[in-house]
């Protein structure tokens, strides 16, 4: 796991938004609701296994209500750390509390050009693109179906999307617009043909399962179907709860909170349930709008505040947090766009996320713009050197060297500052020299540079693929096309 060195933060500086109490206050309600209100579940497997450990079930309106002990005794089972496994092992990506990582985004469905601005409906091969443009940036460390294959038949599409994104990347896949339960059974021949078999794929997922719940309070059947089916293969399922503010949630963030937090809960206990230690993790993209005009606000502070609850829940109940941060509104790469992802996952990280979904997107995550993945992985590296905190010790705080320099040393050429001058952060991207140095140079946007970076990685060979695995998926992809006719 060499690549997981590189981020690794330890003991991360945190912001701390709620008090323990607050932390305790939000689970007591969230108990309240599931266990007065409930949580409809539209999966009648769902169902049988809720109502088999104590819930109380209506058949017709599929509303399971789950006692509060119930709730807590499932979560007793959840695994507190795991490893993310990828092709490549050197990329596999420990979830312990002590690295931070950033995904590409996903579900988009319009790819940009980025020599001319025009915008068009994407392709299989922009997921190639961007999988390759991830397997390149240091700082961007898994790859996800970030856009919609819409060439490709949509009974198979999930299964072409990950062969893409797993074919020109080495690192872990994120896969986000899986539908059916045999779509899930044919994506697990698939990641154990990578992985070695079955156990090794528990061992070392080679994929992770985003699950969107429904807000406000509903399971539907796919997800909940599918999520039985990945818990079981040892897939890692992040439920994905989406409330927005004053819409489909609670306008307080408090209110929010809670309905968030109950849709998460829920699908975890009904996973832990089902499959005792199945490997779960606090997801979500809660979010405001803007009242006057009902535009979806993803980065607005009060969406920012809200999931920063997420990474308080999640420190809670001792999981894995990983949410979205970075799913700017912003139409083209730009200012907009960088302030808006930059303080996103810096709130992210600072409460408690431990990946977060969200770069290579604009227009809400509908958009996918290269260039602007690699401006965050710039900003993902300042993010994490803050994170990472301030050492004291014997060494850092060098008395002996200032009273050796007194009033008139010069540190620059001491054997301190070439011991530690490769700590400090540089600006990969960004502009650090004089004002004639840039002009001289062409005087490059930060865009300009980043869409040179892109097309640099573009023209690059990709990571080998092993002809035998890919053989093993066009026949997977085959036989699931074959399955689905037939039905």
């Amino acid at each position: 796991m060499a690549y997981a060195d590189k981020c690794y933060v330890g003991r991360r500086v945190k912001l701390e938004l709620l008090s323990q109490q607050d932390v305790r206050q939000i689970h007591e309600a969230t108990l309240d609701v599931i266990e007065s209100v409930g949580v409809k579940f539209h999966s009648q497997k769902a169902l049988d296994v809720l109502e088999a450990n104590g819930a109380s079930v209506d058949r017709e309106t599929t509303v399971a209500k789950i006692p509060g002990a119930v709730v807590e005794k499932a979560l007793s089972t959840v695994p507190h750390q795991f490893t993310l496994g990828a092709r490549n092992p050197e990329y596999d990506l420990p979830l312990d509390g002590e690295h931070i990582y950033i995904s590409s985004d996903g579900c988009g469905v319009f790819t940009r050009d980025p020599a001319t601005g025009d915008v068009r409906s994407s392709r299989k091969e922009d997921l190639a693109n961007c999988a390759k443009v991830v397997q390149a940036l240091d700082n961007v460390s898994a790859t996800s179906a970030v856009v919609s294959a819409q060439d490709c038949p949509t009974e198979t599409r999930v299964l072409h999307e990950f062969d893409a994104c797993v074919r020109s990347s080495e690192k872990h896949n994120i896969v986000v617009s899986i539908k059916e339960d045999w779509e899930a059974r044919s994506l697990i021949r698939m990641a154990e043909a990578l992985a070695g078999g079955a156990e090794e794929l528990k061992r070392r997922p080679m994929f992770t399962a985003i699950i969107c719940t429904v807000s406000p309070l509903h399971q539907e059947r796919f997800g909940m179907d599918l999520a039985l089916v990945l818990a079981e293969a040892g897939i890692p399922v992040s439920f994905y709860p989406m409330p927005i503010l004053g819409a489909t949630g609670p306008v307080t963030i408090a209110g929010s909170a809670v309905v968030n937090n109950a849709e998460f809960v829920s699908g975890a206990a009904l996973v832990q349930l089902a499959h005792p230690g199945a490997k779960v993790i606090h997801g979500g993209g809660p979010t405001a709008m803007y009242m006057d005009s009902g535009a979806y606000a993803s980065n607005s502070p009060e969406a920012l505040l809200l999931r920063s609850c997420q990474g308080h829940m999640a420190d809670f109940y001792g999981v894995p947090a990983w949410y979205g941060a970075g799913a700017t509104t912003a139409k083209e790469p730009g200012i907009q766009s960088a302030y808006e992802n930059a303080l996103a996952m810096f709130m992210a990280y600072s409460n408690g996320a431990d990946v977060t979904f969200g770069t290579g997107l604009l227009d809400g995550s509908r958009i996918l713009c290269l260039e602007n993945m690699v401006v965050d992985d710039e900003i993902i590296g300042m993010v994490r050197r803050i994170l990472s905190g301030i050492e004291i010790s014997e060494e850092t705080l060098a008395v002996d060297l200032i009273k050796k320099m007194g009033f008139d040393g010069n540190y620059l050429f001491d054997d301190h500052t070439r011991a530690h001058v490769r700590e400090l952060w540089q600006a990969k991207l960004g502009e650090t020299g004089s004002f004639d140095g840039w002009k001289n140079a062409g005087a490059k946007s930060t865009t300009e540079k980043a869409r040179e970076r892109v097309a640099e990685i573009l023209a690059a060979d990709p990571a080998p693929f092993p002809a035998d695995l890919g053989a093993e998926f066009d026949a997977i992809i085959v036989a699931a096309a074959k399955q689905a006719a037939a039905k």
